[in-house]
């Protein structure tokens, strides 16, 4: 995985207005739905149509575990499950569901993808001052626009 080393200028706390670096993951686009379903199609025995009727089939199964308050095992990928924050109050007559903040759905990768995610080789590719423009707002992380990886200082740092 390749990682840019970013220069920032601290905005808040004791180093307020101190240049720092940080290294963010580079995003190289994602993987679609449908480059998935025709890798299983060119792996199996199963029509482009079968692999996404097992894939819907398969989240419709998801979908309503988690609806029903139950913790998905999803083998090999690991487990998937619901989550609630609430606020504390004082009496029982005040513990209601208005008292939720947030419902939201969490994911724990399975043991062996954990160890393989801990394996991973990480080579930082360059230095990227701060720039708002320069991040996906989706993962808060700098965007490489497709481009590829190379030079920089420390281009052939491999870590892991």
């Amino acid at each position: 995985m390749d990682l840019q080393l970013v220069k920032t200028k601290m905005g808040i706390g004791p180093k307020k207005g101190q240049e720092q670096y940080t290294l963010k993951r580079v995003s190289y686009g994602n993987i679609t739905s449908e480059a998935i379903l025709e890798e299983i199609q060119s792996a199996s025995t199963f029509s482009s149509a079968d692999a996404e009727a097992i894939i819907s089939a398969f989240a419709g199964v998801m979908i309503e575990g988690i609806a029903d308050g139950r913790i998905v095992d999803l083998g090999v990928l690991g487990t998937i499950y619901p989550k609630i924050t609430a606020k504390a109050v004082d009496t029982k007559e005040e513990c209601t569901v208005e008292t939720i903040k947030t419902k939201s759905i969490l994911y724990r990768p399975d043991a062996d993808l954990s160890d393989e995610a801990k394996k991973m080789k990480l080579r930082i590719i360059d230095v990227l001052p701060s720039d708002p423009s320069t991040t996906n707002p989706d993962d808060n992380e700098p965007d490489s626009g497709g481009s590829t990886p190379g030079g920089g200082s420390g281009g052939d740092d491999l870590v892991g």
